[in-house]
């Protein structure tokens, strides 16, 4: 769960050279890894069967006989066993910390039993937590696809539930929770937000994007002591699954000491990149439409300063977050044309002259912006926005990014590639479960949904793609998005044939959008993203080469060993 927001400048500011800032130096070769089958990613050498790592580094890269030659007396010899190697995946778009460890996960609830039978376990596992709360159920479960308070009423009555949707844009309040909150009938729609209301006008539980503050600010927040372990727990499982770096796509400044205390404890397991909120001590956007001032020099400094002391490369901060719209899911997306069967376009979170005087600021300070817009609007919005700031500041290297760009305008696409605007989409976005099918696609029509979340688009246009999770929305695999991303299926091989196949990629395309291509959208591609000598020493060892076996078995993958900066952060016991 997200903490109220806080401005908070930490201690590290004072420290002029933080002891986890800087890699080691190179020299003696430490571990030397022969035997593989490495995907270097490198068009320059595209493979190799070894390589030698000293320090966090990689100093060479090459065939068995020559790296074995640079290996000395007390070097440690790995045999990749003929195992396929990957530069380390990174994760260019999730929610670090995430969830707490204290929360119930529903992320694999296929059906209303299911919802009702796991959270009635859990309530009666944490009888002594004064709100349960959770997140991860999809529309899909409920009848109609309408989400209602008596689902959780009829198993949870004696404490305040909140439940929060997979993409986090909307939640499930039980009748105690919106009691605690006053939320009544006479309630009213707050500024970019819905409280959704049944025939009779009563609350339905259902509250969409801002009207979530109503209940949200209500529910303790995690100690940071709880954060702290989430922030283990769940670098741990993303160590399991190959990621070595990640994009945290929203960060308020009150977090920046969990992270600090993990990287000098040493128990960081991926690099992890901010992106500050755009608003300082609000969020991505104002709640209130407007601002209540323009933003200045003076509002951001603060973040100029961070920047300046995250600088990598296991904590780095460069970039700023802005939100334009919601999701389709929820009909909050913002589109030039309403959803199928509704007069609805969405709700749109930013007045533009407001968006674009902030995104140039910004600009001007040299910062990356990332907008969220997934309708077809806020994208255009966003690319307006963009273009905006490069008229006013002058052409340089921004690489800035459009999140989830699920729905573009398809001659927006140009844009894109005319502005340098990285595409960080998300491959499970893609998977045709029961709520995609049901909900989503519905709700876009036969003229949108052919093209939504079709990531060969964005390839055929020659636009840089980075790929996300959006996690915890969804699983942050990249096996599991590979996956997706080759077949349009789910796990169960499902449609038959794939939901809009010619959406499809390669696997090769889709591991360069995991690896070379978010090193890029992070700024880091010369010292990441690639294996080659030079670069830092961040691997995964796969059970198979995903680039030969049949589509429908590359979920069938499996993470071996993950390395980051020489150390290993995963190791399966099938690696012996």
């Amino acid at each position: 769960m997200r903490r109220k927001p806080a401005l908070f400048l930490s201690s590290i500011l004072l420290l002029s050279a933080p002891a986890w800032a800087d890699p080691a130096p190179g020299g003696h070769v430490d571990r030397v890894f022969v035997n593989g089958d490495i995907w270097t990613g490198d068009t320059g050498k595209p493979h190799a069967t070894a390589m030698a790592v000293s320090g966090d580094t990689l100093v060479a890269v090459g065939d068995d006989a020559e790296i074995r030659a640079l290996a000395a007396s007390d070097s440690s010899i790995v045999d990749l066993k003929g195992k396929f190697v990957t530069p380390g995946f990174q994760d260019s778009h999730l929610h670090f910390p995430g969830p707490s460890v204290d929360s119930v996960d529903l992320a694999e609830v296929q059906t209303l039993e299911a919802f009702q039978r796991t959270l009635a376990d859990f309530a009666k596992s944490h009888p002594d937590l004064p709100w349960i709360v959770g997140r991860g159920w999809g529309y899909s479960i409920f009848p109609n696809q309408h989400a209602d308070k008596k689902y959780i009423d009829a198993v949870i009555s004696d404490r305040p539930v909140y439940l929060f949707e997979r993409d986090g844009h909307m939640g499930l309040a039980n009748s105690a929770a919106l009691k605690i909150a006053g939320v009544t009938a006479a309630t009213q729609d707050p500024t970019n937000g819905h409280v959704m209301k049944g025939a009779d006008r009563e609350p339905t539980g259902e509250l969409k994007e801002a009207a979530q503050r109503l209940v949200r600010s209500k529910i303790p927040p995690d100690s940071a002591e709880t954060q702290y372990r989430s922030l283990l727990a769940h670098m741990d499982e993303a160590a399991a699954d190959g990621l070595t770096s990640v994009q945290d796509a929203m960060t308020f400044t009150d977090i920046l000491p969990v992270y600090e205390r993990a990287a000098n404890a040493g128990t960081l397991k991926q690099r992890i990149r901010f992106a500050m909120v755009m608003i300082p001590s609000v969020g991505p956007y104002s709640p209130d439409h407007k601002l209540k001032h323009p933003l200045t020099q003076a509002d951001i400094e603060p973040y100029v300063k961070l920047r300046g002391a995250y600088q990598g490369p296991l904590l780095k901060m460069g970039a700023i977050k802005g939100m334009l719209d919601g999701t389709v899911d929820a009909q909050t997306a913002t589109m030039f044309d309403p959803y199928i069967g509704t007069s609805n376009t969405g709700i749109p979170m930013w007045d533009t002259d407001e968006l674009n005087r902030t995104v140039a600021l910004y600009d001007k300070n040299g910062f990356q912006i990332m907008l969220h817009a997934i309708g077809d609007k806020a994208i255009h919005q966003a690319l307006d926005a963009f273009e905006y700031a490069g008229k006013t500041n002058g052409a340089r290297d921004r690489r800035d990014r459009i999140e989830h760009a699920e729905v573009p305008d398809l001659p927006e696409l140009s844009r894109f590639k005319q502005l340098g605007v990285i595409a960080s989409t998300q491959p499970m976005f893609a998977n045709p479960d029961a709520t995609v099918l049901e909900n989503f696609d519905p709700l876009l029509g036969e003229k949108r949904a052919p093209h939504a979340d079709s990531f060969r688009i964005f390839d055929d246009a020659g636009i840089v793609q980075a790929f996300g999770s959006d996690w915890s929305v969804f699983d942050f695999s990249p096996i599991r998005g590979i996956a997706v991303a080759v077949t349009r299926q789910t796990r169960e091989g499902t449609p038959a044939g794939g939901w809009y196949p010619q959406g499809r990629i390669s696997v090769e395309a889709a591991l360069r959008h995991y690896t070379i291509d978010g090193a890029y959208a992070s700024f880091d591609e010369t010292i990441r993203g690639t294996i080659a000598k030079g670069k830092l020493a961040d691997f995964v060892v796969l059970s198979q080469d995903m680039t030969k076996v049949a589509p429908e078995t590359i979920k069938d993958t499996k993470v071996l060993l993950t390395v980051m900066g020489g150390k290993d952060t995963y190791r399966s016991q099938d690696f012996k």
